[in-house]
């Protein structure tokens, strides 16, 4: 049986204010619509209004051209709540008075950090503190400042609130630490495990075993078997609840424990339940969330939220090679209220790790900004 879906179409309002360009847009288009982006004009397009807002709407399939399967659709019109979503906020907080900051350069500071993947209230407070470190200057530093000397507050700002883990080596009184790693597919999980087992264990002669825990998958173990083959570490594949318990017990005289765990999607969570309930029970362990710092900052906090039944300890972020700033993870890394473990750049192992620091992640707060001004000039 075919099944027809509606198709979207996709027009721009312009006008001198966001919040102008709305209201042109529900006029015409009815609630119905759906507010997709909102944006400063280009500059061939600045005589027609300031701002431009793109709004779409489902047409009916008896009007639509052609029509997209159904599951295209729905994944679109998800990242385009998401998009609202953060819309939305930011134009509450437009309408609370970005404009009220007390310095052109704290709006312009502001405006940098929301298109960089801050969160808007996050984005807020950094300004503030960081307009409350200048006003603590001496009046020669502050005749003296410019942007650049608000964007140097606020990256202090940022990095007094950052938090790192302890270092990796075990407590000597701690025979049997389990380390393991969690997270949605794709992350980089197994990757990062091996380079952890390289830079953190064996390379400091730690005593390590690596064990591969899937409870309702086939054949799910055979990347990191390779992998440990490779380094002569020692290898556990468990495919139930029990496997996986015997071989925590087999090896407690281990130094470490590394445990790698399938990416859970939405439509295994379940299994994820399944998974959690049994990792509960183990004792001297530390759970790091593995996500890749190239995702939307809607899908990395959808996944902090969701990770929430595991309990992590750290956040570990991956592909930090994919992105051109880090807004979006140290956004989501604050409202986690979780301290970072490690960072990882590329493929290579066991090169492309390191544990997180403040000279790592701050240098990239402004990476965005600076290249388009370069760009533009």
């Amino acid at each position: 049986m075919r099944r027809e879906t509606a198709s979207m179409r996709i027009k721009s309002y312009f006008a001198s204010s966001v919040e102008r360009a709305i209201h042109d847009a529900r006029e015409e288009l009815g609630g119905e619509a759906t507010l997709i982006t909102s944006r400063r004009s280009a500059p061939d397009a600045r005589h027609l209004g300031a701002y431009e807002v793109v709004f779409g709407i489902a047409e009916p399939p008896e009007t639509a051209q052609s029509a997209a399967p159904s599951e295209d659709l729905n994944a679109e019109l998800t990242l385009l709540r998401d998009q609202l979503d953060g819309i939305k906020r930011l134009l509450k907080l437009r309408g609370a008075g970005a404009e009220s900051f007390a310095r052109p350069e704290l709006e312009q500071l502001y405006e940098q950090l929301v298109s960089a993947g801050w969160d808007d209230g996050l984005s807020r407070q950094i300004t503030e503190d960081a307009y409350a470190r200048w006003q603590a200057l001496t009046p020669a530093q502050r005749s003296s400042s410019g942007a650049a000397t608000f964007e140097g507050l606020a990256t202090e700002c940022i990095g007094k609130q950052l938090r790192f883990g302890s270092g990796f080596a075990p407590d000597g009184s701690d025979s049997n630490r389990a380390v393991i790693l969690v997270g949605p597919p794709g992350a980089g999980k197994t990757t990062t495990l091996a380079k952890i087992a390289i830079q953190e264990c064996l390379a400091k002669r730690l005593s390590v075993r690596i064990i591969s825990v899937d409870l309702h998958g086939v054949a799910a173990h055979e990347k990191l078997r390779s992998f440990a083959a490779i380094m002569g570490a020692g290898f556990t594949a468990a495919n139930s609840a029990a496997q996986f318990m015997e071989a925590v017990d087999e090896f407690r005289n281990k130094h470490v424990l590394l445990i790698d765990t399938p990416g859970y999607g939405h439509p295994d969570w379940e299994w994820a339940r399944d998974l959690a309930r049994v990792l509960a029970q183990l004792k001297n362990k530390e759970i790091h969330l593995v996500l890749p710092a190239s995702m939307h900052p809607a899908g990395l906090l959808r996944y902090v939220h969701r990770y929430e039944e595991f309990t992590p300890d750290y956040l570990l972020f991956t592909k930090l090679d994919e992105t051109e700033c880090y807004g979006s993870m140290l956004s989501v890394a604050f409202q986690a209220s979780r301290p970072l473990s490690f960072l990882t750049r590329g493929q290579a192992i066991p090169e492309d790790i390191e544990r997180a620091n403040s000279g790592a992640l701050l240098g990239g707060l402004f990476v965005r900004e600076r290249a388009e001004a370069i760009s533009a000039a």
